[in-house]
């Protein structure tokens, strides 16, 4: 009887392993689509009421997720990408992600929310967000986003002083 049991558990043990291949080996076999692969943008305008002086057009430009109602949490690096900008105002499209809320720590139980920092030595003395260098005006506007906007969003610059 003992026998006859354990053959019965081997047997149903090698039937579901065959279709648990299976199942891997059709998943496999499929090539993958770019829906699955490719990642969204946004468009994001920088714009200012001043002149500016830009010596360095190198920038970058990062997006941040952090969960909508947690105050004390870090935000979590979203993506980043550099940028050359030799006047303002100017448009940029930032690739984001298609699962960028999965990517923020901790997890967002209530939504998330999205902003964007740049890192710009705009006069080229070799030291970025100092002194001289194009920064985002905070006093201004916080540089909320929306991942799904389909106008551009404006971020407002001035230079630090």
């Amino acid at each position: 009887m003992r026998n006859t049991v354990l053959l019965f558990m081997a047997a149903g043990a090698l039937a579901l392993s065959s279709c648990n291949k299976q199942e891997k080996k059709d998943q496999t076999a499929m090539p993958a689509s770019p829906e699955n692969t490719a990642s969204e943008s946004i468009k994001i305008e920088f714009t200012g009421t001043e002149k500016f002086t830009i010596k360095n057009p190198k920038l970058k430009v990062s997006l941040y997720g952090i969960s909508e109602g947690l105050q004390d949490a870090p935000a979590t690096l979203i993506t980043e990408k550099e940028f050359e900008e030799k006047t303002v105002p100017f448009t940029i499209d930032l690739p984001i992600p298609k699962d960028a809320e999965s990517k923020i720590t901790p997890k967002p139980a209530n939504g998330a929310k999205y902003y964007i920092a740049t890192e710009w030595d705009s006069d080229g003395n070799g030291k970025a967000n100092e002194k001289g260098d194009i920064f985002i005006d905070h006093d201004k506007e916080f540089p909320n986003v929306k991942l799904n906007a389909e106008t551009p969003q404006k971020i407002y610059l001035k230079t630090l002083k």
